[in-house]
């Protein structure tokens, strides 16, 4: 049996030789790698010289080369060549430049990766992630699933960024490593399956699983899932969300960290929500460290750099207009406002909405939680008032709808208040009690607009309205 197996193998082995060989097959064929991956130059290379290989000594490898990959037994496949520019010039743009504004030419000449490898499809693992990029010994950076880049998509221009401060960071962190105290601020809570933690594995219920999700990083003091796996991913990824998100990104996060009984945060009976005091505080240690150590080891201020990273995705991304994106059938229909989630309201909003809910639990042992501006038609706007009875169970809720209709003038919005008001009995119950807040709209004018001028680095965070009468007194909130 053996011997007819070898003679099979034979048989099959010559038979190969006989007919994958001719006398016309050039037998010395240069392998690819080796001398075999010769060809003329294109724009694309010479736009690769400019900008990266003579200013900075990187090279750009994007035609095909297995045996860049870290894993070449994974089926990844090649760059679409027409995106190799537009994925080159925003990394340019939102990470080399603001360094180099901050820091000078010669330090990102320094420090950077020295070669990058451009691949069209992510590396897929057997724990169900994909990798993005990787970086090696702080010399090399392989980007994956390039074939889906837009440059007119945010999204996708921070997920790259995100990916390149990351392994920036790794360099910075290698050549100068962060202080011990870092890791002592979540030590028992880094884990090697930090690749469960995703959406859908918590519960059939979509609003407890988001609950019980972001609980699992953000309720443990970690910035992304992928910081719990070890304390130098932990300290690369705050670094990278502090710069690629921005400080308005970062510092909602943090304000919006609560304990929560099921689906409804604990409140105590006046309405006043119990923070989850510790993850706040573990993520501002986490900021505080990372900011100290970027001045005190590089001489880079964070919140510049920060201004900087943020002032180059909008040039290169720029968000449109909160009018365009904001209304019925358009990107955004409600604007959420609650003051115990936002910081920076102004001083005359709070006025009506403390006035409103102090009156409400006086005259009727209730309290106001939050407040929706919903654009439900293109000229009218319901001010939903959302209220609580603290002797029921926890989260229990009521709303009041209060109608407007709108004139709009040059973009901006008056209101108006319906009459006849209000339109459901709930509104009618509270109406007498929630006046400030119904009034505080009622026959004003309003610009529609972001507020990065009030919250820095807000945009497409926040929505805002701003009195025209008036520019200190505002209202903004989540959409």
């Amino acid at each position: 049996m053996k011997k007819k197996f070898k003679n099979i193998f034979f048989l099959l082995l010559s038979s190969a030789i006989i007919f994958g060989c001719t006398d016309k097959d050039k037998l010395t064929s240069d392998i690819v790698g080796l001398g075999g991956d010769t060809w003329a130059k294109t724009e694309v290379d010479d736009w690769i010289g400019k900008n990266f290989t003579t200013p900075y000594n990187i090279e750009v490898k994007y035609k095909w080369d297995r045996s860049e990959l870290p894993e070449i037994y994974k089926n990844v496949i090649p760059v679409q060549e027409g995106l190799v520019i537009p994925v080159m010039d925003i990394i340019k743009k939102t990470w080399i430049e603001p360094y180099v504004a901050i820091k000078g030419e010669n330090f990102m000449k320094k420090y950077t990766q020295k070669q990058f490898f451009l691949a069209g499809s992510p590396s897929y693992n057997s724990n169900g992630t994909i990798t993005l990029g990787t970086a090696e010994a702080g010399r090399k950076i392989v980007l994956l699933d390039l074939n889906t880049f837009d440059p007119d998509d945010k999204p996708a221009v921070r997920k790259i960024l995100h990916t390149m401060h990351h392994e920036f960071g790794h360099v910075l962190n290698q050549n100068i490593a962060v202080t011990p105290d870092y890791q002592r601020i979540t030590p028992s809570d880094y884990t090697a399956t930090w690749f469960n933690i995703f959406r859908g594995a918590y519960s059939s219920t979509a609003a407890l699983d988001k609950i019980l999700y972001e609980a699992d990083f953000w309720g443990k003091g970690f910035v992304t899932p992928y910081a719990r796996s070890n304390k130098d991913d932990d300290f690369v990824e705050t670094l990278s969300t502090l710069l690629e998100g921005g400080d308005a990104y970062y510092n909602n996060i943090v304000n919006n960290l609560f304990v929560y009984e099921g689906q409804y945060i604990k409140r105590n009976g006046k309405g006043i929500y119990e923070q989850n005091t510790g993850a706040r505080n573990k993520l501002l240690k986490k900021k505080a460290i990372v900011t100290t150590y970027m001045k005190n080891e590089w001489g880079i201020t964070l919140s510049d750099l920060q201004i900087k990273t943020q002032e180059a995705i909008e040039a290169n991304s720029p968000t449109p207009a909160l009018g365009e994106l904001l209304g019925p059938q358009k990107t955004y229909g409600t604007i959420t406002v609650n003051p115990q989630k936002l910081s920076g309201l102004s001083a005359k909003f709070l006025t009506a909405f403390n006035t409103s809910n102090a009156t409400l639990q006086a005259n009727m042992g209730l309290y106001v939680d939050n407040i929706s501006l919903i654009f439900s038609t293109a000229n009218r706007v319901i001010l939903r008032v959302n209220f609580m009875d603290p002797t029921v169970a926890v989260g229990a809720g009521y709303n009041a709808d209060f109608n407007y209709t709108i004139t709009k003038t040059d973009g901006d919005l008056k209101l108006t208040y319906t009459n006849p008001q209000p339109t459901n009995a709930n509104a009618r119950a509270i109406e007498a009690s929630v006046l400030p807040i119904v009034n505080y709209f009622s026959n004003q004018t309003f610009a529609m607009r972001w507020i990065d001028d009030i919250i820095p680095q807000s945009k497409g965070i926040f929505g805002g309205l701003v009195n025209k009468n008036d520019p200190t007194s505002y209202v903004f909130g989540t959409l």
